[in-house]
């Protein structure tokens, strides 16, 4: 595998990983944005608002990589992101477990297992926000290289977090 190949995996597990963020750490709720406005996302705000740095470690493991990140605000205020990917190449499955932990120690995770099939892949995800709501994503894709088309069913599954009064 030529170096420029892991460079762009590597840009690709950043793009899904800040995706995973904002789809683990999102809201749904519509009175985040305004009328006629797209839904804002707290996500955002997991990472320091402003000025901020940022320091990535990667490192190479027998059976994949792991990759952590952490930004640190103007503030002093931090967000953590630990994430390992681990590739079965004899049963080809990828699995990949992300962790968040925000500035107030407020964690999320997510999960994804990939298994390539004959004609595509499928995946299962689970995302637990900082809250306790879990979203479960399955996709099932499917690949007809004959007609050089693709078509993925996808199905959500949202528990809302529990309300702190119990009720």
């Amino acid at each position: 595998m030529t170096s420029t190949t892991n460079a762009n995996r590597m840009r690709r597990l950043a793009v899904a990983g800040a995706l995973g963020l904002v789809l683990t750490l999102g809201s749904s709720g519509p009175a985040l944005a305004g009328p006629g406005k797209p839904h804002a996302s707290p996500a955002h705000k997991a990472r320091p608002a402003g000025s901020h740095t940022r320091h990535t470690e990667v490192q190479r493991t027998e059976q994949g990589h792991t990759r952590n990140d952490t930004w640190t605000g103007q503030n002093g205020r931090t967000v953590q992101r630990d994430a390992e990917v681990v590739n079965d190449r004899a049963n080809q499955v990828r699995t990949r477990d992300v962790q968040w932990t925000g500035p107030q120690g407020r964690q999320a995770t997510r999960t994804d297992v990939t298994q390539r099939t004959d004609d595509g892949y499928t995946r299962d995800s689970t995302a637990t926000g900082p809250r306790g709501g879990t979203v479960e994503r399955g996709v099932v894709a499917t690949r007809d290289r004959d007609a050089g088309t693709w078509v993925k069913d996808v199905t959500v599954e949202r528990t809302p977090p529990p309300r702190p009064n119990g009720n």
